[in-house]
C-alpha cells in the first residue's frame, strides 16, 4: 500500500527499535534508519533482523558517525554548547540529511524510543494524510510518557511537537544538535517551527503513542517535568508489544 510517508529514524543503543519499526513498517513507503554508533546488543541485533525481514525492501540503512557525544546537550546548556559545536555533524545534520534523501510527499519522525499504535497508524495513512489540513505544514501527536523500570507507571498524556511533516516545506537549523524544523520560508525562520504551527490529532482520536525514553535512559529524567503525578497505567500497550512479547523481558533487562 503506497502511503506517500517515509519514516525518519536516527538512534543509538535503542533496546527496542525492532518494535518501533515493525509498528510503522506496513503504512510508510520507506524507512530511512540512520545508526550513530550503537554498541548496545540487542540494537545491533535488531538491525540485523530487520534488514533480513526487510522484504519489501523499505529500509535504507546507515551508519553516521557524529562529532559528539549528543547526550552531553541540554536546555540549559545549548547556549553554550552550539557555538562549541558549530559546524560539526550532529543528530540535527542526520535529520537534514534524511529530509533531502526523502522521496515521498510528508516524512514522520520515529525514534527507537517510541512504538506506535496500529489504529494511530491507520487513522494517520488512511484519513490524516489523504485529508491534509489546509494551511498545515506540520502534525503533532499525543504521547503517554513512561517513567520506571517496570513500565508500570506513566507520567500522563502530553501533546508534542509536531512529528509529521510536509518535506517539502521545512528543513534542519544548522545549529540545532537535535531537532529543530524551521519553515522554509523567511517569515518564521529562527524560530522553533513546530511550536508555532501544531494541528494535533485530537479530531482523530488518535491513541498516544508509547514513549521510553526517559524509562529507558534515566540521565534524561532530570530534563522533563512531570505535567501529573506519576500513575497506574492500566490500557493496553502497542500491538506489535503482544507480537513480540519478549519485548518486557528486554525491558526489565535494559533497567
Amino acid at each position: 500500500m503506497k502511503t506517500d510517508l517515509t519514516i525518519h529514524s536516527v538512534v543509538k543503543n535503542e533496546p527496542f527499535l525492532y518494535y518501533t519499526i515493525k509498528a510503522v513498517y506496513d503504512y510508510c513507503d520507506e524507512i530511512l534508519l540512520y545508526d550513530t554508533g550503537s554498541t548496545d546488543e540487542n540494537t545491533l541485533k535488531d538491525i540485523k533482523t530487520l534488514l533480513i525481514e526487510d522484504t519489501e525492501n523499505k529500509i535504507r540503512f546507515k551508519e553516521v558517525k557524529l562529532d559528539f557525544d549528543e547526550e552531553k546537550w541540554s536546555l540549559a546548556n545549548l547556549e553554550t554548547f552550539i557555538p562549541e559545536h558549530r559546524g560539526k555533524m550532529s543528530v540535527g545534520k542526520c535529520r537534514q540529511m534524511q529530509i533531502d534523501e526523502t522521496k515521498t510527499k510528508y516524512f514522520m519522525l520515529v525514534d527507537g524510543d517510541e512504538v506506535h499504535y496500529k489504529k494511530t497508524m491507520e487513522l494517520i495513512t488512511q484519513s490524516l494524510l489523504p485529508n491534509w489540513p489546509e494551511g498545515k505544514l506540520a502534525i503533532g501527536l499525543p504521547l503517554i510518557w513512561f517513567f520506571d523500570a517496570d513500565h508500570t507507571f506513566t507520567t500522563g498524556t502530553f501533546p508534542v511537537n509536531g512529528r509529521i511533516y510536509i518535506t517539502d516545506s521545512v528543513y534542519m537549523s544548522k545549529d540545532s544538535p537535535n531537532e529543530q524544523h524551521l519553515i522554509k520560508s523567511g517569515k518564521h525562520q529562527g524560530e522553533f517551527f513546530t511550536y508555532e504551527h501544531p494541528c494535533y490529532l485530537k479530531y482523530m482520536e488518535a491513541t498516544p503513542y508509547a514513549h521510553f525514553e526517559s524509562a529507558i535512559r534515566a540521565w534524561r529524567r532530570k530534563h522533563l517535568v512531570p505535567a501529573n503525578e506519576p500513575k497506574l497505567f492500566t490500557g493496553r500497550f502497542p500491538d506489535v508489544m503482544y507480537d513480540y512479547p519478549s519485548f518486557f523481558r528486554r525491558f526489565k533487562d535494559a533497567n
